[in-house]
Protein backbone atom coordinates (compact mmCIF):
# COMPACT_ATOMS: atom_id res chain seq x y z
CA UNK A 1 0.00 0.00 0.00
CA UNK A 2 1.32 3.46 -0.88
CA UNK A 3 1.29 6.16 1.77
CA UNK A 4 1.58 9.92 1.38
CA UNK A 5 2.65 12.43 4.01
CA UNK A 6 0.75 15.71 4.10
CA UNK A 7 2.26 17.83 6.85
CA UNK A 8 2.26 15.62 9.93
CA UNK A 9 -0.51 13.39 8.56
CA UNK A 10 0.23 10.11 6.77
CA UNK A 11 -2.59 9.02 4.44
CA UNK A 12 -2.99 5.86 2.32
CA UNK A 13 -3.23 6.36 -1.44
CA UNK A 14 -6.70 4.76 -1.49
CA UNK A 15 -8.09 7.41 0.87
CA UNK A 16 -6.65 10.23 -1.23
CA UNK A 17 -8.06 8.58 -4.37
CA UNK A 18 -11.57 8.27 -2.89
CA UNK A 19 -11.43 11.87 -1.67
CA UNK A 20 -10.51 13.01 -5.18
CA UNK A 21 -13.26 10.82 -6.66
CA UNK A 22 -15.87 12.29 -4.31
CA UNK A 23 -14.76 15.80 -5.28
CA UNK A 24 -14.86 14.97 -9.01
CA UNK A 25 -18.37 13.50 -8.58
CA UNK A 26 -19.54 16.67 -6.82
CA UNK A 27 -17.93 18.84 -9.49
CA UNK A 28 -19.70 16.96 -12.30
CA UNK A 29 -23.08 17.29 -10.56
CA UNK A 30 -22.39 20.98 -9.88
CA UNK A 31 -21.55 21.53 -13.57
CA UNK A 32 -24.91 19.93 -14.47
CA UNK A 33 -26.50 22.59 -12.23
CA UNK A 34 -28.62 20.08 -10.32
CA UNK A 35 -28.67 21.59 -6.82
CA UNK A 36 -31.16 19.09 -5.41
CA UNK A 37 -29.10 16.09 -6.49
CA UNK A 38 -25.85 17.79 -5.42
CA UNK A 39 -27.25 18.21 -1.91
CA UNK A 40 -28.32 14.56 -1.89
CA UNK A 41 -24.85 13.50 -3.08
CA UNK A 42 -22.97 15.59 -0.53
CA UNK A 43 -25.19 14.26 2.27
CA UNK A 44 -24.60 10.67 1.11
CA UNK A 45 -20.82 11.19 0.99
CA UNK A 46 -20.83 12.79 4.44
CA UNK A 47 -22.97 9.94 5.82
CA UNK A 48 -20.63 7.34 4.31
CA UNK A 49 -17.49 8.95 5.76
CA UNK A 50 -19.12 9.54 9.17
CA UNK A 51 -20.33 5.94 9.50
CA UNK A 52 -16.97 4.58 8.30
CA UNK A 53 -15.01 6.70 10.79
CA UNK A 54 -17.32 6.25 13.80
CA UNK A 55 -17.76 2.50 13.20
CA UNK A 56 -14.47 2.00 15.04
CA UNK A 57 -16.67 2.36 18.14
CA UNK A 58 -18.47 -0.85 17.20
CA UNK A 59 -15.44 -2.88 16.25
CA UNK A 60 -12.79 -1.60 18.69
CA UNK A 61 -14.82 -0.18 21.54
CA UNK A 62 -12.23 -0.84 24.27
CA UNK A 63 -9.55 0.90 22.22
CA UNK A 64 -11.72 4.02 22.01
CA UNK A 65 -12.54 3.84 25.73
CA UNK A 66 -8.83 3.62 26.62
CA UNK A 67 -7.79 6.26 24.12
CA UNK A 68 -10.63 8.54 22.90
CA UNK A 69 -8.30 10.26 20.41
CA UNK A 70 -8.17 6.98 18.49
CA UNK A 71 -11.47 8.07 16.91
CA UNK A 72 -9.48 10.70 15.08
CA UNK A 73 -6.83 8.31 13.78
CA UNK A 74 -8.64 5.03 13.21
CA UNK A 75 -11.66 3.93 11.21
CA UNK A 76 -13.83 0.84 10.96
CA UNK A 77 -11.84 -0.69 8.10
CA UNK A 78 -13.74 -2.82 5.61
CA UNK A 79 -16.50 -3.54 8.11
CA UNK A 80 -16.99 0.21 8.47
CA UNK A 81 -17.01 0.65 4.70
CA UNK A 82 -19.78 -1.95 4.42
CA UNK A 83 -21.75 -0.25 7.20
CA UNK A 84 -21.27 3.06 5.40
CA UNK A 85 -22.53 1.53 2.15
CA UNK A 86 -25.61 0.12 3.90
CA UNK A 87 -26.32 3.48 5.57
CA UNK A 88 -25.99 5.31 2.24
CA UNK A 89 -28.24 2.77 0.49
CA UNK A 90 -30.96 3.27 3.10
CA UNK A 91 -30.55 7.05 2.87
CA UNK A 92 -30.75 7.02 -0.94
CA UNK A 93 -33.85 4.79 -0.93
CA UNK A 94 -35.50 7.14 1.53
CA UNK A 95 -34.55 10.50 0.00
CA UNK A 96 -34.17 9.99 -3.75
CA UNK A 97 -37.22 10.51 -5.96
CA UNK A 98 -37.79 7.69 -8.46
CA UNK A 99 -36.92 9.87 -11.45
CA UNK A 100 -33.47 10.67 -9.99
CA UNK A 101 -32.47 7.08 -9.22
CA UNK A 102 -30.78 6.39 -12.58
CA UNK A 103 -28.68 9.50 -11.95
CA UNK A 104 -27.36 7.81 -8.78
CA UNK A 105 -25.97 5.02 -10.97
CA UNK A 106 -24.39 7.50 -13.36
CA UNK A 107 -22.78 9.35 -10.45
CA UNK A 108 -21.56 6.07 -8.93
CA UNK A 109 -19.89 5.25 -12.24
CA UNK A 110 -18.16 8.64 -12.30
CA UNK A 111 -16.91 8.17 -8.74
CA UNK A 112 -15.57 4.66 -9.45
CA UNK A 113 -13.92 5.70 -12.72
CA UNK A 114 -12.30 8.64 -10.92
CA UNK A 115 -11.27 6.47 -7.96
CA UNK A 116 -9.63 3.77 -10.08
CA UNK A 117 -7.84 6.36 -12.23
CA UNK A 118 -6.61 8.41 -9.27
CA UNK A 119 -5.47 5.25 -7.47
CA UNK A 120 -3.48 4.21 -10.55
CA UNK A 121 -1.88 7.66 -10.71
CA UNK A 122 -1.04 7.74 -7.00
CA UNK A 123 0.47 4.27 -7.11
CA UNK A 124 2.48 5.12 -10.21
CA UNK A 125 0.69 2.43 -12.24
CA UNK A 126 -1.05 4.56 -14.86
CA UNK A 127 0.01 2.39 -17.78
CA UNK A 128 -1.86 1.08 -20.80
CA UNK A 129 -4.31 -1.01 -18.75
CA UNK A 130 -5.29 2.01 -16.65
CA UNK A 131 -5.92 4.05 -19.81
CA UNK A 132 -8.05 1.27 -21.32
CA UNK A 133 -10.01 0.96 -18.06
CA UNK A 134 -10.57 4.73 -18.02
CA UNK A 135 -11.64 4.85 -21.68
CA UNK A 136 -14.06 1.93 -21.28
CA UNK A 137 -15.58 3.42 -18.15
CA UNK A 138 -16.04 6.84 -19.73
CA UNK A 139 -17.57 5.26 -22.85
CA UNK A 140 -20.20 3.59 -20.67
CA UNK A 141 -21.24 6.99 -19.31
CA UNK A 142 -22.63 7.77 -22.77
CA UNK A 143 -25.41 5.19 -22.34
CA UNK A 144 -28.77 6.92 -21.72
CA UNK A 145 -29.92 7.12 -18.10
CA UNK A 146 -33.06 5.10 -18.81
CA UNK A 147 -30.82 2.08 -19.49
CA UNK A 148 -28.88 2.53 -16.26
CA UNK A 149 -29.89 -0.81 -14.71
CA UNK A 150 -28.28 -2.75 -17.56
CA UNK A 151 -25.30 -0.44 -17.80
CA UNK A 152 -24.35 -0.88 -14.15
CA UNK A 153 -23.72 -4.59 -14.67
CA UNK A 154 -21.68 -3.99 -17.81
CA UNK A 155 -19.73 -1.34 -15.92
CA UNK A 156 -19.20 -3.62 -12.89
CA UNK A 157 -17.99 -6.48 -15.08
CA UNK A 158 -15.64 -4.05 -16.85
CA UNK A 159 -14.16 -3.01 -13.49
CA UNK A 160 -13.90 -6.64 -12.34
CA UNK A 161 -12.06 -7.55 -15.55
CA UNK A 162 -9.33 -5.09 -14.65
CA UNK A 163 -9.34 -6.21 -11.02
CA UNK A 164 -8.67 -9.76 -12.26
CA UNK A 165 -5.84 -8.57 -14.51
CA UNK A 166 -4.11 -7.02 -11.50
CA UNK A 167 -4.80 -10.05 -9.26
CA UNK A 168 -7.25 -8.02 -7.13
CA UNK A 169 -10.45 -9.82 -8.17
CA UNK A 170 -11.07 -11.53 -4.85
CA UNK A 171 -10.41 -8.52 -2.64
CA UNK A 172 -13.20 -6.83 -0.69
CA UNK A 173 -13.53 -3.85 -3.01
CA UNK A 174 -14.63 -6.22 -5.79
CA UNK A 175 -17.43 -7.44 -3.53
CA UNK A 176 -18.19 -3.80 -2.77
CA UNK A 177 -18.67 -3.13 -6.51
CA UNK A 178 -20.94 -6.17 -6.85
CA UNK A 179 -22.97 -5.16 -3.78
CA UNK A 180 -23.45 -1.68 -5.19
CA UNK A 181 -24.53 -3.09 -8.57
CA UNK A 182 -27.12 -5.30 -6.84
CA UNK A 183 -28.46 -2.31 -4.92
CA UNK A 184 -28.67 -0.13 -8.03
CA UNK A 185 -30.44 -2.87 -9.98
CA UNK A 186 -32.94 -3.17 -7.14
CA UNK A 187 -33.73 0.55 -6.90
CA UNK A 188 -34.07 1.12 -10.64
CA UNK A 189 -36.14 -2.01 -11.29
CA UNK A 190 -38.34 -1.20 -8.29
CA UNK A 191 -39.43 2.14 -9.78
CA UNK A 192 -38.98 1.88 -13.55
CA UNK A 193 -39.01 5.17 -15.43
CA UNK A 194 -41.13 5.12 -18.54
Amino acid sequence: MNWFTIGSLTVPAAQLAILAAFIIGALVIWLKKDKVFLELYVNAVFLFVAVWKVSVLLFSFMLVVKSPLSLMYFNGGWKGIWLGLIAVCIYLLWKTPAEKRPQIIWTWMIVIISFEWMLSLLRGQAGLLAWIQLAGGVAQLAVPLRQAAGTIWLFTLWQLLFESLTADLFYLHSLFYIGAALFFTFIVRRDPIE
